[in-house]
């Protein structure tokens, strides 16, 4: 697949100080840097309908598909995309080539995620690969970090996560937002069992999910979903 080199931002001097070497993106039309969904694929693959991002994305493992989820629910990240780049670096001496799973952006910040199971990550060859671009990729401007796959399957995390996104992909209208607006006003926040009996119109739970999924409304998503849940104001405000 064709790419893009990205060029080192401190001229000839970084190759010196920096054991990356250079960091591939996709050019223009091309999402990936390598494919992961094929039909001669020997383990489970598949594709997610991310509504912040428009578009399906390709996963390799369940523990790719939960952070595609909770990064689908997080206000904070602006953009995430799988398969985002290839970094080739030097490792002992070895030229190496690694691809990041997941690229995350949020306001002022990128960065490149690896997904592995716990027993995965710990193995001297993943640790060693993890310190050393944890330790040089900032100087490309980006982080990296594991995200283990129990972090990802937290519960009840993930269950609220789903239902976030199943019943909040539609979007809402002036109306809709400024009656949620003055009832919030009012109430200082909303119910989870008002939503349910109608008490902010018939898309009333739509409209709660959909709105703490662009972050103008709030909930504690580590608290278990009831019908006691409360939505408050968001970050982003209202």
């Amino acid at each position: 697949m064709p790419i893009q080199k990205l060029g080192r931002p401190d001229g000839a001097v970084l190759a010196t100080i920096s054991a990356i070497q250079s960091i591939e993106f996709p050019e223009p039309g091309q999402l990936r840097a390598r494919k992961v969904v094929t039909r001669s694929q020997s383990r489970s693959t598949g594709k997610y309908p991310s509504w912040k991002m428009g578009r399906m994305l390709q996963w390799e493992s369940l523990n790719e598909l939960n952070a595609f989820r909770l990064l689908d629910c997080d206000p904070e990240v602006t953009r995430f995309a799988e398969q985002p780049c290839k970094i080739l670096y030097v490792h002992d001496g070895v030229s190496k080539t690694h691809f990041p799973d997941i690229l995350v952006e949020t306001k002022g910040c990128k960065k490149l995620w690896e997904i592995k199971p716990e027993a995965e990550a710990i193995r001297p060859e993943v640790a060693s690969r993890t310190t050393l671009l944890a330790q040089h990729l900032p100087r490309w401007g980006y982080s990296y970090r594991v995200v283990l796959d129990h972090e990802l399957a937290r519960q009840p995390r993930l269950r609220n996560a789903d239902r976030l996104l199943s019943f909040g992909r539609d979007t809402v209208t002036e109306c809709e937002q400024e009656f949620i607006r003055l009832a919030l006003k009012r109430c200082g926040a909303l119910v989870w069992s008002d939503a349910c009996a109608g008490a902010y119109g018939s898309r009333g739970r739509e409209i709660l999910c959909h709105l703490a999924l662009n972050g103008t409304l709030s909930l504690d998503m580590n608290a278990t979903w009831s019908a006691d849940t409360r939505f408050t104001t968001g970050k982003a405000g209202i």
